[in-house]
């Protein structure tokens, strides 16, 4: 009868042992798992935040060419306006002269500055349309983040045991890549 019970405690200490050992990697195991998730979305948002700013970067640089670009059809308006002044100049009086040529300017500038203004307004509502997306993609990882399981942790022992805390540990279970897993809650 001894001998059943010496046998019976030898056995409930290597089942113990392997049962601190099979958590202490399971513990390493969700840890890998999390720092390289955590890596990738970093990764990813990293990438595609740089892009996203260096698009904004390059869009700005060229806007003062565009808006010079955008600015010759009013010069080109206001040297025909020029043309035609002189030539009512000798037709008409002053006061109908001026009155003319500054209907004419305020014409071209306010359609130059319409079109302007339309063109900047259009590259501001694409810019802000890209930033929602930005934002869509930076909220969508944090919620892929807040799922992750909170209040697990890995704790070593006095004796250089690990173990892995959490408010409540599953029976652990061979993977069928042969690991072992245990469920957290």
């Amino acid at each position: 009868m001894e001998n059943l019970g010496q046998r019976k405690a030898l056995l409930s200490e290597k089942l113990k042992q392997r049962q601190e050992q099979e958590l202490g990697e399971v513990e390493k195991l969700a840890q890998a798992l999390l720092e390289t998730l955590r890596r990738d979305l970093q990764t990813r948002i990293s990438g595609e935040l740089n892009t996203t700013v260096t698009a904004i970067k390059d869009e700005i640089e060229d806007l003062p060419q565009q808006i010079t670009d955008s600015t010759e059809p009013l010069k080109e308006v206001l040297e025909q306006a020029r043309s035609e002044g002189e030539a009512l100049k000798l037709v008409s009086s002053v006061w109908f002269k001026a009155a003319l040529l500054g209907i004419f300017c305020g014409v071209g500038l306010l359609m130059g500055s319409w079109f302007g203004m339309n063109w900047i307004w259009d590259q501001i509502e694409q810019d802000m349309g890209t930033l929602r997306t930005l934002r869509q993609e930076i909220s969508s990882a944090q919620s892929t983040l807040d799922e992750l399981p909170k209040g697990v942790s890995y704790v070593k022992g006095r004796n250089g045991t690990g173990y892995l805390i959490a408010r409540k540990i599953g029976t652990p279970y061979k993977t069928e890549a042969g690991k072992m897993a245990v469920e957290v809650r």
